[in-house]
C-alpha cells in the first residue's frame, strides 16, 4: 500500500535538472550531495527527508472471508409514488390493486419475476405482486472492513471521497495528479492543521485534507466493560470491534444525521434479528418516509436504534440514517456472527456533535 501511494507522489514532484551532475543509487544519494535530484535515489532521499519509512510497512490488516450468500435476499427500489400492489397476477392485469405502497424511500424484497400476459411482474415478500415498471432491482454495496492482525503503529483509515493528494498541507492539488479512489485504505504519517482542518501526510509530497478521510481511532476499554465490545465513532464514522483491549476488526459506518442523531453512550445489544422490517417518518409532512423490507443482520442496542446491514446506499463514511448505525452487508453479517446478546456498544463523539465530512439526506433507519 505504501509503495503504491509513494509511487503516485512522483507525479506531483518536479525537480531541477543538471546534466553535469551524475545520477546516484539510493544508498549513495542519501549520504552525499553530489548527485542529481533525479531517479530512484532522489525519490528515496525525499522519503528519508520527510521522516517516512524507507521500507513498505503495510497496515496490519487482512480481509475477512465473506460467505457467498452474505445477503440471501434480492431487493428493489419502488420508483413510482403510491405504487399499486396486487393480490394475484390476474388482478394486476385487471388493474385492481389491493393497496399502494405510499410515497417516499421504499424498498421491497423481490421473490421472483414472472410474466402475466404482456405485463412483467415481481412477486414480493408479502405474497403480493408489483409491476416491474414500478420497481428497479438494486445491488448492495460490496464494501468490506478489515480484520486487525496486530496493534497498528500509525493511524489508518479509508478515503471516503476520491481525492488528489496535495504537495503540501492547504495547497491545491495539481489536476495531473492521479486521484485516490473512495474506499482505499491509507496510513497517516503526519498531521498538520490548516484553517481548522487536519491535513494528513500519506506519503512524500502527498497530503489529504481530513474531510476526505475516515480515520480509525483505537481506544482503551470503557470502564465496566469486559470481553467483546464495539466502538462507534460518530465523528469519523468508523466502527472497531474489540476482544477486551485488543482491536480485531474495523470498518466504515453511517450513523444518524443531526436531526435523528445516534446518541452517544454505553449500551448493550438486547435483541438480535437475522432480518427485520423498518419504516417510519419523523418530519411533519412525512417527506422523510421510508419503508425497508428485510433489513439484514439487526442488533438493537438503544431503543429502536440498531447496528444493521444496509442495501440501499453506498455512502458509508458519511452520516445518512434516522439514528441507526448502518454497515455493509458483509460487515453486518460478520458483526452479527461475532456478537451476542449483551455485547457492549460504546458510541462516542470526540467532536461533541460535529462532523468531519459533509452529510447526505436521510435514507432509511
Amino acid at each position: 500500500m505504501l509503495a503504491l501511494l509513494l509511487a503516485l507522489s512522483l507525479e506531483a514532484i518536479t525537480l531541477p535538472v543538471d546534466e553535469a551532475v551524475p545520477l546516484c543509487t539510493p544508498a549513495v544519494q542519501q549520504v552525499t550531495a553530489d548527485c542529481a535530484a533525479l531517479g530512484p535515489g532522489a525519490y528515496w532521499a525525499g522519503v528519508a527527508a520527510a521522516g517516512l519509512p524507507t521500507e513498505d510497512e503495510p497496515v496490519p490488516v487482512a480481509w475477512q472471508d465473506v460467505p457467498a450468500n452474505v445477503l440471501p435476499w434480492k431487493y428493489g427500489r419502488v420508483v413510482t409514488a403510491e405504487a399499486p400492489v396486487f393480490d394475484t397476477p390476474e388482478a394486476a392485469l385487471a388493474n385492481t390493486p389491493a393497496r399502494t405502497l405510499g410515497t417516499g424511500f421504499v424498498f421491497v424484497n423481490l421473490v421472483e419475476g414472472l410474466q402475466a400476459g404482456d405485463l412483467a411482474l415481481y412477486q414480493i415478500r408479502s405474497g403480493e405482486y408489483i409491476r416491474a415498471v414500478d420497481v428497479t432491482p438494486i445491488e448492495a454495496t460490496r464494501f468490506q472492513g478489515v480484520a486487525i492482525t496486530a496493534l497498528p503503529q500509525r493511524l489508518f483509515g479509508w478515503v471516503v471521497r476520491a481525492v488528489r493528494p496535495s504537495p503540501l498541507p492547504g495547497v491545491a492539488a495539481d489536476t495531473s495528479v492521479r486521484r485516490i479512489g473512495r474506499g482505499n485504505l491509507i496510513q497517516i504519517y503526519g498531521t498538520v492543521m490548516v484553517d481548522g482542518w487536519n491535513w494528513y501526510q500519506i506519503g512524500p509530497g502527498q497530503w489529504i485534507e481530513q474531510r476526505s478521510v475516515s480515520v480509525v481511532n483505537i481506544n482503551p476499554v470503557p470502564q465496566g466493560v469486559s470481553g467483546r465490545w464495539v466502538q462507534v465513532d460518530l465523528y469519523e464514522q468508523t466502527l472497531v470491534a474489540y476482544e477486551d483491549g485488543t482491536p480485531i476488526f474495523a470498518t466504515l459506518v453511517s450513523s444518524g444525521l443531526d436531526k435523528w442523531r445516534t446518541e452517544p453512550g454505553l449500551f448493550q445489544i438486547y435483541a438480535r434479528l437475522k432480518a427485520d422490517r423498518m419504516s417510519g417518518a419523523y418530519a411533519p409532512d412525512r417527506s422523510d418516509y421510508y419503508a425497508l423490507e428485510m433489513v439484514p443482520w439487526v442488533m438493537y442496542f438503544d431503543g429502536d436504534r440498531a447496528l444493521h446491514g444496509e442495501y440501499w446506499h453506498d455512502g458509508l463514511g458519511f452520516k445518512r440514517s434516522h439514528g441507526c448505525v448502518n454497515l455493509s452487508p458483509a460487515d453486518a453479517r460478520w458483526l452479527f456472527d461475532w456478537s451476542a446478546m449483551g455485547t457492549w456498544v460504546w458510541v462516542y463523539d470526540p467532536s461533541d456533535g460535529g462532523t468531519h465530512a459533509d452529510v447526505a439526506p436521510a435514507e432509511g433507519p
